[in-house]
């Protein structure tokens, strides 16, 4: 991937999220890091950690895209400084395994098909399992649609 990620989230989830993409595809994923803002640490600490990954990987790539899971919570907080004080840093929320899956398969080379990717993951990747699931009664199981 020619553009750097970083995943933040409360907890574990963004670490866990990463590991769980990586298990699926079977590599390690490179240009990926992780903030978690776990108990005990502070804002200003896990800033400091968003910050210091972002100078490591600013030497490399064309940008770094920020994933972060709720809007308005701590690692979209910290993210969004960084966005306001970086002109190559691009931050959503709404973190999710489809997303990461369809970015580490597209490698993204820029930010604006990052950003592609990224609204493009998030129309399709709600599905109503059960609406589905009752459509294709009677129909090969195989044969459901996948997101």
């Amino acid at each position: 991937m020619a553009i750097n990620l970083i995943v933040a989230s409360h907890g574990l989830f963004a670490q866990e999220a990463l590991k769980s993409a990586e298990m699926i595809l079977g590599v390690p994923q490179e240009n990926a890091a992780v903030v978690s803002i776990t108990a005990g640490r502070t804002s200003e600490e896990c800033l400091e950690e968003l910050t210091n990954i972002y100078n490591q990987q600013s030497k490399k790539g064309n940008g770094t895209l920020v994933l972060v899971d709720i809007f308005g919570g701590t690692p979209a907080n910290i993210a969004t400084y960084l966005t306001l004080t970086k002109e190559d840093v691009q931050v959503y929320s709404g973190l999710n395994i489809p997303m990461l899956l369809e970015l580490f398969l597209s490698n993204p080379e820029n930010m604006e098909q990052a950003k592609n990717i990224i609204e493009s993951v998030h129309g399709v990747s709600l599905v109503d399992i059960t609406a589905k699931a009752k459509e294709g009664m009677g129909e090969d199981g195989d044969s459901m649609d996948t997101y």
